[in-house]
């Protein structure tokens, strides 16, 4: 869960898993759709239990359950699918134990973004059910955004506009490039309506720094520090049983940090050349000295390949020449621009 190729990989098991297991059903099912692992069926009663054995024979670690129509009547996903006269038609589901809570009104964020989120939800409500449970539905909308608190007058308008349907604007030939600004109350809103940017190329997409990071100050479990990937890391050098050494080696890796350290430590144990050897493995060859593996400094972390590789740079010209492990090559690419602003300010504690 939460990665990319998730649904992708759930699409195409579920394919396979249907497809593999309606051949062997000697009954084959009327209807069968899917959404990602939700399955809805039309089937013979006699044959709901074998069918279910079926899909749960494909594979031990995915186990189905199932529900049966109700005086014709089957919650599927946000809807409830009704079926009267040999016909199917879906009306708006809540699970029960629903909340019913969307955005409050009063909440500290752009009024753009209350407007969209109740709009939205309007538009997907009339969507799913079918036109004579409109009104119905139209009476359980109003109730959730009163209690969100949003006017009756803001309610009224929302929702003739999303049945006139004259809130769709459609933008042909345009590129219009997003820019994200921090939502200041009263400001941002000016701001937007400003002639202080062109409109026909930028959009502005506010945003609020009320997260649940400002809320909470652990919300997940701390990665430790040789856990950590995509980062650029500092290496001290002990030196022997008679010298200390003031050498530091500045180093970057994508992969996790204990990975990239035991990779450090298989190539000052190697026989290759000082030359195809890493800048920690030669000094520390040449010299005899023990770098300090226990205690490594992480010095940023950023996912950008290229930001992270300029960061490295840059961490390296911070270091003076006289404690610096790394070869000369490492910070042939870094631009001018950035060496004189480090020369400026050199050489700060890193």
């Amino acid at each position: 869960m939460g990665s990319p190729a998730s649904p992708i990989i759930a699409d195409v098991v579920m394919e396979v898993l249907l497809d593999v297991s309606v051949e062997k059903m000697t009954t084959k099912p009327r209807l069968l759709s899917k959404y990602v692992d939700d399955i809805f069926c039309i089937i013979k009663k006699t044959e709901i239990e074998n069918t279910l054995k079926i899909l749960n024979t494909f594979d031990k670690n995915i186990q189905f359950t199932h529900e049966v129509e109700e005086d014709g009547k089957l919650p599927y996903l946000d809807s409830i699918i009704i079926r009267h006269d040999n016909n199917l038609k879906l009306d708006w589901y809540q699970k029960p134990t629903a909340s019913g809570r969307l955005i409050n009104f009063f909440s500290k964020h752009p009024r753009r973004v209350k407007i969209n989120t109740a709009t939205n939800f309007i538009h997907r409500i009339f969507n799913i059910s079918d036109q004579q449970f409109h009104q119905n539905n139209e009476l359980k909308i109003r109730n959730i955004l009163t209690k969100n608190d949003f006017p009756q007058k803001t309610i009224d308008g929302l929702i003739k506009r999303v049945k006139e349907n004259t809130n769709v604007k459609i933008t042909e030939g345009k590129e219009i490039s997003y820019k994200s600004l921090t939502y200041i109350p009263g400001f941002s809103e000016r701001f937007c309506r400003s002639n202080a940017y062109n409109k026909d190329k930028y959009q502005l997409a506010l945003k609020t720094n009320y997260s649940v990071n400002n809320m909470f100050s652990r919300t997940k479990t701390k990665t430790k520090k040789e856990d950590k990937s995509n980062v650029v890391y500092k290496i001290a050098c002990n030196g022997d049983e008679t010298n200390i050494c003031q050498k530091v080696y500045i180093g970057t890796t994508k992969t996790k940090l204990k990975t990239r350290l035991s990779g450090h430590k298989s190539d000052q144990k190697s026989d290759k050349p000082l030359e195809q050897k890493t800048a920690l493995a030669a000094h520390c060859t040449l010299t005899g000295h023990r770098p300090n593996f226990k205690d490594i400094n992480i010095m940023a972390q950023e996912n950008n390949y290229k930001r992270r590789f300029t960061l490295e740079m840059l961490h390296i010209i911070n270091v003076p020449p006289e404690k610096r492990m790394n070869f000369k090559t490492d910070t042939d690419h870094c631009a001018h621009i950035y060496r004189n602003l480090v020369h400026k300010h050199r050489w700060k504690k890193t």
